[in-house]
């Protein structure tokens, strides 16, 4: 079915994506959305109020900045509000003795909201003045209404947007989008093979420190560590001679602690991928990150080298399947009820390619960082590529663990990703007697 703009429409139903994005957000209530924050610091003489129609105009080019959502009889609807309702609240610092720590508590109010979904408002965008030449700029909108890629989207037009610089239409709405996907569906062979392939997927048992809730909590902690650069090229170069990305290299490792710690050999991950397989879809801004899972066989023993050769097979035949929606997934997994656990895994991976260098290259702006307020999962490791090596984030459920426990994982996971170029002979086994 092609992909065609209905431009008119001001109510869609939720993407595929999105109702599975819905269930996480209703079925495990927190104190926090999961939120997308773009927050970045710009320093140079800034027009504030054409910055501010630049980011109107922002909202006006994009349906989802605009969309809340509306819960009847038949479940939640997308509605698709009007051009010309998004502002930007400007909030003046300069004068305070701590202009910066006060500007990150006001990006961290805006990343750390707790949104109604039942009509509420789910952009905001503010504008802080540190100084005369130094702004931060948050743009925050619900995880329902974008994704990583949509971030990069947004302040790629934003920056075009003040300069005045012309941009195409967009080809499509995210409304499009949605009503396209949920008439084509998933292709019912590839819909089979997930569900045969996850089928009996067992839950981790990792040890917590915490005794596990009924309801999944979802107050998430973070911690960052880093791979150096001569560790970084040791382990791209091995990846290469085995015929493996390193992002099969990272999966490897942290299977290889996962195992090590729960003593289980069926194990399973998530990772997200960007689900932009239609060109009408590049430079749209929507829910449109798939999630994909790798189950994983440690059975007989194997080498971190042996496990590196499964994992990539694994990775090679879930890429190839990426296109179904993984809510279609879980639904004809039909995995038990638990909502101590996210259903299939519990534990997400991912290898950022991504950077917001260029996003902006027009306006002199470098991310301002902010914390993760909520995880859904148990545990959420992000990697970055940098010149100075491999950047790893650990976030935690704070429910369950400690901050010295994510210390160790994130430690140990350090140590297998060093290891696995000089010693890919070492059995998974023996990291127990390294690591105890």
């Amino acid at each position: 079915m092609q992909l065609v703009p209905r431009r008119a429409a001001a109510t869609a139903p939720l993407s595929l994506l999105q109702q599975r994005m819905w269930h996480l957000c209703t079925a495990y209530p927190g104190t926090a959305s999961p939120i997308v924050v773009i927050a970045n610091r710009i320093t140079e003489p800034l027009d504030v109020p054409t910055f501010t129609a630049a980011v109107a105009a922002l909202a006006d080019r994009h349906d989802a900045l605009r969309t809340t959502f509306t819960v009847g009889t038949d479940g939640p609807r997308q509605v698709i509000g009007p051009p010309g309702g998004l502002a930007t609240e400007f909030v003046d610092v300069s004068g305070g003795t701590d202009a910066e720590g006060r500007a990150r508590s006001l990006v961290a109010e805006l990343a750390g909201a707790l949104l109604d979904l039942d009509g509420g408002t789910l952009t905001r965008s503010r504008l802080i003045r540190l100084g005369p030449d130094d702004h931060v700029w948050c743009l925050a909108l619900h995880h329902l209404l974008a994704d990583g890629e949509s971030a990069m989207v947004l302040q790629r037009d934003a920056a075009a947007l003040y300069r005045g610089t012309p941009l195409p239409e967009p080809p499509i709405g995210y409304a499009d989008f949605a009503a396209w996907q949920c008439a084509d569906g998933a292709d019912d062979g590839e819909l089979r093979w997930w569900a045969e392939r996850l089928r009996g997927v067992p839950p981790l048992e990792l040890p917590t420190d915490l005794p596990r809730p009924p309801v999944k909590s979802t107050r998430g902690g973070q911690l960052d560590v880093r791979l150096d650069a001569s560790d970084t090229q040791a382990l791209e170069h091995f990846a290469r001679q085995m015929r493996a990305t390193p992002f099969m290299a990272l999966v490897t490792a942290l299977l290889a602690v996962l195992a090590r710690r729960s003593g289980q050999t069926d194990l399973c991950l998530g990772t997200p991928v960007s689900g932009r397989l239609l060109e009408e879809t590049e430079d749209a801004v929507g829910l449109f990150s798939n999630m994909i899972a790798l189950r994983a066989d440690l059975s007989d023993e194997p080498s971190l080298g042996e496990l590196l050769g499964r994992v990539r097979a694994v990775v090679i035949d879930a890429l190839a399947r990426q296109a179904v929606p993984f809510g279609q997934v879980v639904a004809a997994v039909n995995p038990a009820e638990d909502r101590s656990r996210t259903p299939v895994f519990q534990v997400i991976v991912s290898l950022h390619t991504q950077t917001s260098g260029g996003a902006g290259a027009d306006l002199d702006w470098r991310p301002f960082g902010q914390a993760t307020a909520q995880i859904l999962h148990d545990l959420v490791l992000d990697a970055w590529r940098g010149p100075d090596g491999l950047s790893l984030t650990l976030r935690y459920d704070t429910g369950l663990f400690t901050a010295a426990t994510a210390e160790e994982l994130a430690g140990e996971v350090l140590t297998v990703l060093r290891d696995l170029p000089g010693d890919p002979e070492l059995p998974v086994r023996a990291l127990a007697a390294r690591h105890g």
